[in-house]
């Protein structure tokens, strides 16, 4: 790792993708470099049961931009949260590694510097699979009603924000809630929200482990974080409440 600090650190979990996870990386490198500032990438092997960790250590020895920190306890929010907090930079993002495509970045840290301090985000206009549309939407409607997050698209990615957000906030969600958790915390601190929208991503490789008992456990999950959210004894977030 060089020893000056990066402006732009971007986090990206990966969970068995052995197969294709060099490429993918180093597909990240040129559309991170036509941003014109230094950038790292935080690698997070999520508790991976294949060759993933060592195929992202390989790419990390032929490019020092990258970094590899695993997450062997599994969980997509404590993946994202390990990557933050291994991570350098002034301006922080995290993705779905096995779906973004890089070119989304350029456009998206735009947004961000035009509007900054405030969170970015991709809103997926169109994810070609109708069942996982219309569960999105459902869970997009109790995200707005619930916990007041007028976004879109809670779970979309990439999502780009400073340093300050992180060490301002306290995130506790392991698994696929942290998205709907970061959303509301920035909610009630009144940090403004832009969105930029794409049609979707196509995935590079593998196949996803999302399903209808995934979407079951998040419905169900979202009303636990409703409560842990609204407990009086919780400290309040720094911002406008």
């Amino acid at each position: 790792m060089p020893d000056k600090k990066p402006l732009l650190s971007v986090v990206l979990p990966c969970r068995n993708q052995g197969d294709y996870i060099e490429g993918v990386l180093e597909s990240w490198l040129p559309a991170l470099s036509s941003t014109g500032i230094s950038f790292e990438m935080v690698v997070v092997p999520n508790a991976c049961t294949d060759s993933t960790p060592e195929a992202a250590r390989k790419a990390a020895v032929r490019h020092p931009e990258i970094h590899v920190v695993e997450n062997p306890r599994g969980g997509w929010g404590l993946s994202v949260m390990t990557g933050l907090r291994a991570a350098r930079g002034e301006i922080l993002c995290y993705t779905n590694s096995a779906r973004t495509n890089p070119a989304v970045i350029s456009p998206l840290l735009a947004l961000y510097q035009a509007n900054a301090p405030c969170l970015a985000k991709v809103s997926r206009v169109n994810r070609g699979a109708p069942l996982r549309e219309a569960g999105s939407a459902l869970f997009n409607m109790e995200a707005r009603r619930f916990f007041g997050v007028g976004v879109s698209d809670v779970n979309g990615t990439p999502k780009m924000f400073p340093r300050s957000l992180f060490e301002n906030v306290t995130l506790e969600s392991d698994g696929d809630l942290l998205d709907l958790e970061l959303m509301a915390l920035v909610r009630r601190m009144g940090m403004a929200v832009v969105e930029h929208q794409v049609e979707g991503f196509v995935r590079h490789g593998g196949k996803s482990s999302t399903n209808w008992k995934t979407a079951l456990r998040m419905f169900a999950g979202s009303w636990a974080l409703y409560r842990r959210l609204n407990d009086p004894r919780r400290p309040s977030v720094p911002g406008r409440e």
